[in-house]
């Protein structure tokens, strides 16, 4: 089947080539296309804006016109098209794994979520996922950039794997009013809508909202134990999401908000199966007021003060009557204060220097039964930290930089930690650049994994836990075409010790668990891409990835395959029809089963109707392929169902 998906793939990217009697395309065409190659720009590698091919890291980036061409909704979407991202659904939560490592139930605490900036993982889970759990919605992002490898000689904690950075839109780039609603297959329903608002070059506006909803689908899960082993009506999902920035000169005032609520198919902790009532939500507030004078002379000064609350509320169904409801409670709130100087009075140096300190005065953790009220947890822990940073960009030729980063954090309750970075960066010439990369990176445990105790029901607390550590190096190439092809190249080893794991304390199939530091994981792989951005208005990419991650007694890692290849395609407009289609093969991964290998395509056919509105047909999984997912330790099933062939219309009008 993976073989018969692979040719489809491939006929599929003939048939959208231009056909071999077109006429060449204009030198000025080619041109343009490289020059807007050389122009892409990046924010995540450093915390300020700078050339793609000199920034201090390995960075893959997807920007808005691409995944708007291909119907994407979510910001996980968007990074599903990066080489060596890979995305994990257990019908509660989405993850994200990058280049074999995702965990089963982890959070994607190793990957730093930020928006514009923001840190976006929160002060009790750490997580930071990607698909509706997330604030931000594709149509309202400029770019998505995946900054590979460590980042905490910029970040701090959490920042081992990798870094996405969220660049919203501005009220400049999305002009006026968008409204969209879409309609689908399980009970599929959505408005969407923006604004943005540019009265001069001081002051900008731009304001998102996003409702939706979706019966999910019908699963068959007999394992469970149902009458005839299926489960019935109680997939669904439902989010509320917002998304205000205003700008005012200097100052910026942002507001980002979502709640989401999902029902649980699954019976995770043993609760009961296909009886409806266990439900997960999760709310997250972040506001941010900064500063940024731009270039004065020499020096660049920087301030921000974010705000941000997190709120999960877990209900478990543990029997028909009322006095078998259980539930969790989480909720914190942390304050960041972040100051910021940048300076290029050097000779050829560019000097960076920054402190941060984050204060979270209350992390809640509640655990309880409803009736008669029992309580097993009530834990509340406050947790505050200090860094600080410089980092020194060093031209050493014309054609030779030297990125050397440091950073020292204080998390209250651990020694100290230090990050360093450094990276020696080539460029031949102005379409190509070579670096070598070598960073250590760190991630605390969170509250989550030191306190969680429900009275030794399912999980013991834990708070004798250690910082992860975490050891990278990397070669990364790429190169520029003047057709206005990318060649990439990206080559690395990852070691990551005192890795935090769940840990059953015995053999039993219920056992209660434990995180502990539980030994070493390497991570070892090569990444290989292209994309081109043709004359006559197409638009690919594919890539290749293989990916060697092992524990240190050599034995693979759950959930971490072997290989994967990806790509996309986007047609120029004809006739004002537009089409986007996407393809990713992922090789088998281990859990408590073994996985095959999974096979996805996605189509988007786009028609405008004139040119202000346009109507859209996507289809999600167009081969109706029955993939699967690794299991999580908190349900018995041997694997997770993903879901199946699904449609939506999307009808768009712009004011």
């Amino acid at each position: 089947m993976t073989c018969r998906t692979l040719s489809l793939a491939c006929l599929a990217v003939l048939a959208l080539q231009p056909p071999a009697h077109s006429a060449p395309a204009p030198d000025a065409a080619e041109d343009k296309a490289l020059e807007a190659l050389l122009k892409r720009e990046v924010q995540g590698p450093s915390r300020y804006a700078q050339s793609l091919m000199d920034a201090p890291a390995s960075v893959s980036v997807l920007e808005r016109q691409e995944a708007d061409a291909l119907g994407h909704q979510t910001v996980g979407d968007m990074l599903a098209r990066l080489p060596g991202v890979y995305l994990s659904n257990s019908r509660s939560y989405s993850a994200l794994g990058i280049r074999g490592f995702n965990r089963p139930g982890d959070y994607s605490s190793r990957v730093l979520m930020a928006i514009d900036g923001q840190r976006v993982n929160d002060a009790i889970y750490d997580q930071g996922l990607p698909q509706l759990e997330l604030p931000i919605l594709a149509e309202w992002v400029k770019r998505v950039e995946l900054v590979n490898g460590p980042g905490s000689s910029v970040y701090g904690s959490n920042a081992l794997l990798g870094v996405v950075n969220i660049v919203t839109l501005n009220g400049a780039d999305a002009p006026g009013l968008t409204l969209q609603g879409s309609l689908g297959e399980q009970g599929l329903r959505r408005v969407e809508m923006h604004y943005g608002a540019n009265a001069s070059a001081d002051r900008d506006v731009f304001i998102g909202i996003n409702l939706q909803r979706s019966a999910g689908e019908n699963l068959y899960l007999p394992e469970l134990g149902t009458a005839d082993g299926w489960v019935r009506g109680l997939d669904g999902e439902r989010q509320a999401a917002l998304l205000a920035k205003v700008r005012h000169g200097d100052w910026r005032l942002s507001l980002n908000a979502v709640r989401r609520e999902k029902d649980v198919a699954t019976a995770p902790y043993g609760t009961l199966a296909g009886v409806p009532g266990t439900t997960y939500s999760d709310t997250l507030v972040l506001g941010e007021l900064s500063y940024d004078g731009g270039w004065q002379d020499e020096l660049r000064r920087t301030v921000r003060l974010s705000v941000a609350g997190y709120d999960f509320r877990g209900r478990y169904v543990f029997g028909q009557a009322p006095d078998l409801i259980n539930k969790d409670v989480a909720r914190a709130q942390w304050t960041t204060l972040e100051g910021r100087l940048l300076w290029r009075g050097l000779l050829n140096h560019q000097l960076m220097v920054g402190a941060e300190v984050r204060s979270s005065p209350y992390g809640i953790q509640r655990n309880f039964d409803v009736e008669p009220h029992a309580v097993k947890l009530d834990s509340n822990v406050s947790q505050d930290s200090i860094g600080a940073y410089a980092q020194d960009q060093w031209r050493l030729s014309s054609t030779l930089q030297l990125t050397t980063g440091l950073r020292v954090d204080h998390v209250r309750g651990f020694s100290p930690a230090v990050s360093p970075r450094a990276v020696l960066a080539l460029r031949p010439d102005e379409r190509e650049s070579v670096k070598l990369i070598w960073a250590q990176s760190f991630r605390s445990p969170n509250l989550y994994e030191r306190f969680y105790d429900d009275d030794g029901v399912s999980q013991l607390k834990n708070p004798a836990l250690r910082p992860e550590r975490l050891n990278s190096a990397e070669v990364a190439w790429e190169y520029l075409l003047p057709s206005g092809q990318a060649l990439s190249a990206n080559a690395y080893y990852t070691h990551m010790s005192r890795l935090i794991e769940q840990v059953p304390l015995s053999d039993a199939p219920d056992a209660i668990v434990q995180y502990r530091n539980v030994g070493r994981v390497t991570l070892q792989g090569v990444d290989l891409g292209v994309e081109q951005r043709s004359a006559e208005g197409w638009l690919w990419r594919a890539s290749t990835s293989w990916m060697h991650a092992r524990n240190d007694a050599g034995e693979k890692l759950s959930n971490a395959p072997s290989w994967m290849v990806k790509g996309h395609v986007v047609s120029p407009q004809w006739q004002r029809w537009q089409l986007g289609a996407e393809w990713q093969l992922l090789g088998p991964r281990l859990g408590r089963v073994e996985v095959p290998s999974t096979a996805t395509v996605n189509a988007h056919l786009r028609y405008r109707l004139d040119e202000r509105q346009s109507l859209s047909l996507h289809v999600n999984n167009a081969l109706d392929r029955r993939n699967l997912d690794p299991s999580t330790p908190d349900v018995v099933l041997s694997s997770i169902p993903q879901p199946g062939r699904t449609w939506r219309l999307d009808w768009r009008l712009a004011l």
